[in-house]
């Protein structure tokens, strides 16, 4: 329909531009803009019903790595290719639970302390964070001051904006190499849209670790090679992990899950030349629904 349009316009306006190059030129470039632009909302809109409707029919009882929705996906829509990527944010610890009532709730600060014990972090830009979320000052490191802004005192609302936290620059945010390894940065450990409860069945050992004292890095490695083969159907099935005892059960189950209720889909579309990139949050309490959407 949208061609059929753009043939008549250019037909009935052929006369009149016929003489004027120019300004031919720039009327064939703004309609082939438009056609463009329609395009790729058309097939953005398209991609965002399927990432639903695929998230809709999966078993919401229990989300594990290896399900269809955790992998790649690849799409060819005639000249076009797109890939379909979609992480829950589950697996990730959400900095916003840090505060609770107004006051740091301590059990979970002492969650995110070990995280950064592990990741090599300063405790100081935890103590940063916490100020940029709490309302009032944090007794363990006083409001940061900022050059040209005040600490937000409100909820992270996306993780790019941990960039704006005193002391968080590339290397903490993104990650770095040390001595040869990998060490990631927070982006791969935290986000600001899961619902407060670690998946078991997704989350990294890093995040793992994080959860209680006694859980280290061979634990976390137990954990992660039994879910493989047998994905966890309820929280308790941790005590069949070597190494799980009880009492560390008790100390993480009010924190962690076997199912998750937020994903982000990241998808990469390709029409001709065209590269674009769509982002979507997506919630999964009860009807999966699209919270935001982002086009590239």
């Amino acid at each position: 329909m949208i061609l059929i349009v753009v043939l008549v316009l250019i037909t009935s306006l052929g006369a009149v531009v016929l003489n004027m190059s120019q300004d031919r030129y720039l009327f064939e470039s703004y309609v082939q803009n438009k056609i463009e632009t329609e395009e790729i909302f058309l097939v953005s809109k398209s991609a965002s019903e399927a990432v639903i409707r695929l998230l809709d029919l999966d078993d919401k009882t229990v989300d594990y790595i290896g399900e269809f929705w955790s992998q790649n996906i690849p799409v060819n829509v005639g000249e076009g290719k797109i890939t379909i990527e979609i992480a829950d944010q589950e697996r990730y610890l959400n900095p916003n639970f840090l505060i609770k009532n107004d006051k740091p709730d301590q059990k979970r600060v002492a969650i995110f302390e070990r995280l950064f014990e592990i990741l090599g972090i300063n405790q100081q830009i935890l103590y940063n964070i916490i100020d940029w979320i709490d309302k009032n000052k944090f007794s363990n490191g006083g409001e940061e001051d900022y050059d040209l802004y005040t600490a937000k005192n409100s909820d992270l609302d996306t993780l790019e904006e941990l960039r704006l936290i005193k002391g968080i620059d590339e290397k903490i945010f993104n990650g770095s190499v040390v001595n040869g390894v990998f060490r990631p940065g927070l982006r791969s450990v935290i986000s600001p849209y899961s619902n407060g409860k670690v998946n078991i069945n997704t989350a990294s050992k890093w995040v793992i670790m994080a959860l209680d004292r006694d859980i280290d890095e061979t634990l976390a490695n137990a954990i992660i090679s039994y879910r493989q083969t047998k994905p966890f159907k309820k929280v308790d099935d941790l005590i069949n992990v070597d190494g799980m005892n009880s009492d560390i059960l008790y100390r993480i189950k009010p924190f962690i899950d076997i199912k998750s209720e937020n994903f982000i889909a990241n998808i990469q579309i390709l029409l001709g030349d065209r590269k674009y990139k769509l982002v979507i949050l997506l919630n999964r309490k009860g009807k999966t629904k699209e919270i935001w959407k982002k086009l590239y």
